[in-house]
């Protein structure tokens, strides 16, 4: 069974990392970061996707944003804090990126920003956040799903019958 584009970006992730990876609805995500283990890295698809057409291969291509995701400790010097946390989320992200320059699954079409998001008074998570497009390397052929034939009509028993008496 072929692995979807979401299940090969939780693996490169989490190969590259060592982080749990989350991925759900932009509706119930938050839920699930109620029980998640931090530091943790979260996907959010920014873009519906597009599929790539090349010599008749067909090649999933999503825009997504990769948040490498911490809660955050907030005191007076709660800037600082957060610069050293996101710093290390930083290293997490690029050890992620030079392996999605290694992969065997995933392309690097383009590396669109990245984003530092600091805890506020209703949010108690920090995040540096990796805005990137990223596309299948195998991609889907008229190999993998050969045109139907119509089936063949049975033969007239009355003509074999007669061509095998003649």
């Amino acid at each position: 069974m072929r692995k979807s584009i979401i299940q090969k970006i939780k693996q490169s992730v989490e190969a590259a990392t060592g982080l749990t990876f989350y991925y759900d609805t932009p509706q119930t995500l938050n839920v699930r970061l109620e029980r998640a283990t931090f530091p943790c890295a979260m996907l959010h698809i920014l873009t519906s996707g597009a599929v790539d057409v090349n010599n008749a291969i067909l090649k999933e291509r999503l825009t997504v944003e990769v948040l490498f995701t911490t809660t955050s400790r907030l005191d007076f010097d709660g800037v600082d804090v957060e610069d050293n946390e996101l710093d290390k989320l930083k290293l997490k992200a690029f050890q992620w990126l030079l392996a999605l320059m290694r992969s065997r699954e995933l392309r690097l079409v383009s590396l669109n920003n990245t984003n530092r998001y600091y805890a506020t008074d209703d949010a108690i998570y920090s995040a540096y956040g990796v805005n990137v497009t990223l596309e299948e390397i195998q991609g889907v052929t008229l190999c993998d799903y050969p045109a139907e034939t119509p089936e063949e009509t049975p033969e007239d028993p009355a003509e074999t019958e007669g061509a095998a008496t003649t």
